[in-house]
């Protein structure tokens, strides 16, 4: 079985910023060892704040109420 990897980025600069420099090394490790790396950029998404309700804690966990961003990256979770 093949192991994927999502690495989020949140750094304003993206791909030019420190944390790419850090963190593009461990990504093209992980590759050459055969690991799926998708990297995603936490600027690119429009990801809407919590409005504090609370309700999805217990009706459904681990989903996200808020129809934005984050239920495309909380899938790749899945």
């Amino acid at each position: 079985m093949m192991m994927h990897v999502v690495a989020t980025n949140s750094s304003p600069r993206m791909e030019k910023g420190n944390t790419a420099l850090i963190m593009n090394p461990f990504l093209e490790g992980m590759k050459e060892a055969g690991v799926q790396v998708e990297l995603v950029y936490s600027k690119e998404l429009s990801i809407q704040p919590c409005t504090g309700e609370f309700s999805c804690w217990g009706a459904t966990p681990c989903k996200w109420h808020i129809r934005d961003g984050m239920e495309g990256l909380l899938s790749k979770q899945e």
